[in-house]
C-alpha cells in the first residue's frame, strides 16, 4: 500500500516538504479558495502525490480527509507515538466540517446521458474522427462533438450538436427505413452476415497465440528493426480483431426474429437494442458542421451511410 502523503511511511516521520505543500493547500482553501485552486498552486510549485502525479481536487480532498494528517486512528482518536503531524487535530475537524459543507452546496449530480451514437456510429463530417458524447458544463444538455486535437490525435474539435438533435434526426430515418417492404427480410441478412464476420473474428483471435509462435521463430532470421515492426503490427492486429469483435457481439444479438412491428418495437425497445439496431442498419452517421446558421434542420446536416 502507497504511503500517505506528507509522511514518510504509514507509521509516520514527517515528509517536510510534502507536508508544506498540504498545509499550504489547508490554508488556501480557509481563505475560501477553491479545491482547483489549491491544485493549481501546488502543482505550479512542483508539489506531487505519492505517485508521481499532479494534484488534482478530488485527490487533494481524500489525502486531506485521512485522519493520520492529524495523526489521528479511524476512530478519531491519537496514534501513540505518531510523532508530528501535518495538521492539527483542530485543523483536521475544520477541513471535515469545509468539505461536508461544499458537498451540502453542491447540485446534485445528473443522471448519466446514455447515448445513442457513439462508439464509431457517428463521425465528424470535416475530419471523419468518431464524434463523442459530452457535456459543455455540468448543467449542459447533452450534446456530440468532435473532440479537440491534442498530440497524436487528427480531429479537429469544429463540429458540434445537440444530442436531441441528431438522435431525433436519425431516430425518424431509421423509423422510415423500418417502414419499408422488406426490411425484415434485409435485417435478416445484415445480421447473418455480422455473425459470420464475428465467427471469422473470433477464430482469428483464437490464433494469435499461434502467429506470436510463428513470428518469434522469425526473430533470429529478421533484423531486430523488421521484427520489431512485424510484431507491433500483429499486436495491432489482434487489438483491432478484438475491438471489432467486441463491437460485432453487441449487434449480432438484437431480438428482432419474432419481431413483425419493427417501427412499434423500435418506439418501446432499451437503448441498449436501439443502438445495436442502428449499428445493424448504417455504418456512419457523418455531421456536417453547422454552416453559420444555413442548417436550421438538423436533418440537413447528416450524411447517412448505410449498410
Amino acid at each position: 500500500m502507497a504511503r500517505l502523503t506528507g509522511y514518510l511511511s504509514r507509521r509516520g516521520g514527517l515528509h517536510p516538504k510534502e507536508a508544506t505543500g498540504l498545509r499550504k493547500a489547508t490554508s488556501l482553501l480557509f481563505d475560501q479558495q477553491s479545491r482547483a485552486e489549491a491544485c493549481r498552486w501546488m502543482n505550479a510549485q512542483g508539489y506531487r502525490t505519492t505517485h508521481g502525479n499532479e494534484w488534482a481536487p478530488e485527490v487533494l480532498v481524500r489525502v486531506l480527509s485521512n485522519p493520520r494528517m492529524a495523526g489521528l486512528d479511524d476512530e478519531g482518536e491519537p496514534i501513540e507515538g505518531f510523532g508530528e503531524t501535518v495538521l492539527t487535530p483542530d485543523e483536521y475537524r475544520r477541513l471535515l466540517a469545509l468539505f461536508a459543507e461544499q458537498a451540502e452546496q453542491q447540485p446534485p449530480a445528473r443522471e448519466a446521458f446514455d447515448y445513442l451514437l457513439t462508439e464509431g456510429l457517428s463521425e465528424c463530417g470535416l475530419c471523419e474522427w468518431n464524434m463523442v458524447g459530452t457535456r459543455v458544463s455540468s448543467g449542459g444538455d447533452p450534446t456530440y462533438r468532435c473532440p479537440p486535437p491534442r498530440a497524436g490525435q487528427a480531429s479537429c474539435g469544429r463540429v458540434r450538436i445537440n444530442a436531441d438533435r441528431l438522435e431525433d434526426s436519425v431516430g425518424e430515418e431509421v423509423l422510415a427505413e423500418l417502414l419499408r417492404p422488406g426490411t425484415q427480410e434485409r435485417l435478416v441478412h445484415l445480421l447473418a452476415d455480422l455473425r459470420a464476420e464475428a465467427e471469422q473474428l473470433r477464430a482469428h483471435a483464437e490464433g494469435a497465440e499461434q502467429r506470436f509462435a510463428e513470428l518469434r521463430k522469425m526473430r533470429d532470421v529478421l533484423v531486430p528493426s523488421a521484427y520489431e515492426a512485424a510484431e507491433k503490427a500483429t499486436r495491432q492486429d489482434m487489438r483491432d480483431a478484438r475491438s471489432r469483435l467486441r463491437y460485432l457481439e453487441q449487434l449480432v444479438d438484437v431480438p428482432i426474429a419474432d419481431v413483425w412491428d419493427l417501427a412499434a418495437w423500435w418506439k418501446s425497445a432499451p437503448r441498449k437494442w436501439q443502438r445495436a439496431l442502428v449499428g445493424v442498419l448504417i455504418v456512419k452517421v457523418r455531421v456536417l458542421a453547422s454552416g453559420r446558421g444555413r442548417h436550421r434542420d438538423p436533418s440537413a446536416r447528416l450524411r447517412i451511410d448505410w449498410r
